[in-house]
């Protein structure tokens, strides 16, 4: 058995996705296609994938899922400065999200500890706001 949950998380402008169980590259395609629905018109600006429940697939059966996932994170919509945080993620997953977020334009960090991948996509903030410093 294999699920995902996409929500929001309050108003912290993070956008969640969990897997639990066995997850494909295939089934990685569709939570794209579900975050590029869930994107508002100004771009994606902060993204939290957490695989803790979850264990890959193996990618032999689906060479070419595993080409189109990092084709398809390359267009995701992302903002100026976005982040993306991976929590617990399959070793395959992250070289490939690394190397997709040279060219999507957006920050990536690899995680063990959701509350600090949390506090790391939320210091953004700290960067956007003006300083009242002279």
């Amino acid at each position: 058995m294999r699920s995902r949950t996409v929500r929001w998380l309050g108003d912290t402008g993070i956008l969640e996705v969990r897997y639990a169980g066995e997850i494909s590259y295939e089934y990685r395609l569709g939570t794209l296609l579900e975050i590029d629905h869930a994107t508002p018109p100004g771009g994606l600006r902060r993204l939290l994938i957490n695989y803790t429940s979850a264990r890959p697939a193996e990618t032999q059966r689906e060479p070419g899922a595993v080409a189109a996932f990092g084709a398809r994170i390359a267009t995701l919509r992302f903002a100026a400065g976005a982040r993306v945080a991976l929590v617990n993620d399959p070793s395959d997953v992250g070289a490939r999200t690394k190397n997709e977020s040279m060219s999507a334009g957006f920050s990536f960090r690899q995680f063990d500890d959701r509350v600090a991948a949390v506090a790391w996509l939320m210091e953004s903030d700290m960067h956007d706001t003006p300083s009242s410093d002279p």
